[in-house]
């Protein structure tokens, strides 16, 4: 028994060859594409964060803060407003009633819970979009992304999935 190759299988196996050497010269190609566009689409992906996400991530950010300032005016607000008057009363109320009010101790102490006032701070100015208008600016963005996906796939060249009706083949005849 012979290992030898006709002529015929040496044609068919060289002409194999050849076609998977260009297939693979065709895939390198393809390679090389591929990564030339995934690596202009990571541009285009960083400089879209660069120029819209990081600013709106920072006034979401200033948007805490400002709520922020809000809740602490709130609470200043209250202590100097509401406790330490209500802890002053009550110690000159007390100091009164045990007509312990002319000695010099306890309106030193007095004076050291008026001194416990913390200082003011102005709540923050309002501005911006609020979340339900974040909401639907989302769901809008979603909308016209899905609208021109659709316009896309209907608008495409695709020669390939073309199929002539059966009536344009009769005709032909």
């Amino acid at each position: 028994m012979s290992l030898t190759l006709t002529r015929k299988r040496e044609k068919e196996i060289k002409k194999l060859r050849k076609q998977a050497e260009k297939l693979w010269s065709v895939q390198r190609d393809v390679g090389e594409r591929a990564s030339l566009l995934a690596t202009q689409a990571a541009d285009q992906a960083k400089a879209y964060g660069n120029e819209t996400l990081v600013p709106e991530a920072r006034r979401v950010a200033q948007r805490g803060v400002s709520k922020g300032r809000d809740a602490v005016s709130g609470v200043t607000h209250g202590w100097n407003d509401k406790v330490l008057p209500s802890v002053a009363t009550g110690l000159g109320s007390f100091a009164a009633y045990a007509q312990i009010a002319k000695d010099q101790r306890v309106k030193d102490a007095i004076a050291n819970v008026q001194r416990l006032r913390l200082p003011e701070v102005k709540p923050a100015k309002k501005s911006g979009p609020s979340a339900l208008q974040w909401v639907l600016i989302g769901v809008g963005t979603v909308a016209v992304a899905g609208a021109a996906y659709a316009a896309w796939q209907t608008l495409r060249a695709d020669d390939d999935l073309w199929i002539p009706d059966s009536d344009e083949s009769d005709s032909s005849n």
